[in-house]
């Protein structure tokens, strides 16, 4: 067990929180999207803490973050013309473009064992104001145990790797509650390997981009596409349909299970439209109004966890029936966290 220290946002903090990023400790720190377990991404045994705190597979691959776009002509090569676009658009913010990696300097742990390197400038003052006094990049993947929800909240941290990991910054809630798009620029045409709050529509105002598709199966190119992910401690299932079809199913699902007697505490995840229309003696948390794909996103993992403080064994969620935009990254969250388990109305 480590010594876990719990920094402040003050500025001798986050000079402390460098220092110690220079010298190959973890620090967990917030961005926009989830709270990053971070370390030193140029120095193999500081990111080997890393996959040792998350208990991580090593295959799959970390993202770098910097504050400067100098720090990215270090650390990748063949930069294509698209990145120019992509950073003047998008850059600080929650979007991660894979390129072909300088292996020069970058290990291959931090690579996941690959040729190519995920890089992202995050839009949260505090970790560029971090990773500008820590100059060097940061390898962080999101600050929980592995398959676990992302922490969007410094409590979920602590939950998680108190006792694992050097230092964390006490900060407030993420803004954005799920990961940054992932965009591969390696190919002839730029393809999104990961959904996030950048949308496909938004890339496709500035750059050409292949239509999206659930990666399946062959090299995990990108974190979030092969091992379970976001997931709660309880079994799971997601409906989609129309709102009155899948509160009906739902409705007869919960029926099936209470005959069973094997979970005895069942959890129900909707829109906030339609809480009255389940039973008030289940643990009902709402993920927001329907129509609000940016507050379904930012309450997905935090309502995941309460689940898990309430002891919940079964969760019965609706999902996005057609998702568009933002819904695209929702419904890709919330399969992951069901394991796939999901039915149509």
């Amino acid at each position: 067990m480590k010594n876990t220290k719990i920094l402040g946002v003050n500025t001798l903090d986050i000079k402390e929180a460098a220092m110690a990023l220079k010298k190959g400790k973890t620090v967990v720190f917030p961005t926009e999207t989830v709270y990053g377990l971070g370390a030193n991404g140029l120095c193999t045994d500081a990111v080997k803490n890393i996959y040792r705190a998350k208990g991580r597979p090593s295959d799959n691959p970390l993202i770098l973050h910097v504050a400067e776009y100098s720090w990215i002509e270090k650390l990748a090569r063949n930069i294509p013309q698209e990145l120019n676009v992509l950073f003047n658009t998008f850059w600080p913010g929650p979007l991660t473009v894979v390129l072909e990696a300088n292996t020069d300097i970058i290990p291959s742990v931090t690579l996941g064992g690959l040729d190519t390197v995920a890089i992202r400038i995050p839009g949260h003052p505090l970790a560029i104001e971090l990773l500008k006094e820590a100059d060097v990049p940061v390898a962080a993947p999101s600050a929980n145990s592995s398959g676990r929800p992302s922490p969007t909240e410094f409590e979920h941290v602590l939950e998680d790797l108190d006792g694992k990991v050097d230092y964390i910054i006490r900060a407030s809630g993420t803004e954005i509650g799920i990961e940054s798009t992932v965009l591969d620029l390696t190919g002839y045409i730029p393809k999104i390997l990961r959904p996030g709050s950048l949308t496909y529509e938004e890339l496709r105002e500035v750059i050409e981009l292949e239509p999206y598709e659930e990666h399946i199966g062959g090299p995990v190119l990108s974190p979030g596409v092969k091992y379970r992910h976001y997931q709660p401690k309880a079994t799971m299932e997601v409906f989609i349909g129309d709102d009155s079809k899948t509160v009906e199913k739902m409705k007869e699902r919960i029926g099936e299970i209470n005959k069973t007697n094997q979970f005895k505490n069942i959890g129900i995840l909707c829109y906030e439209e339609n809480i009255a229309e389940f039973p008030p003696s289940y643990n009902i948390i709402s993920m927001g109004p329907r129509s609000d794909l940016k507050t379904l996103a930012n309450s997905l993992y935090n309502s995941l966890r309460k689940f898990d403080a309430l002891g919940v064994e079964y969760i019965i969620s609706q999902g996005i029936e057609k998702p568009q935009g933002l819904g695209i990254a929702i419904m890709n969250r919330l399969m992951k966290a069901c394991g796939n388990n999901i039915h149509k109305v």
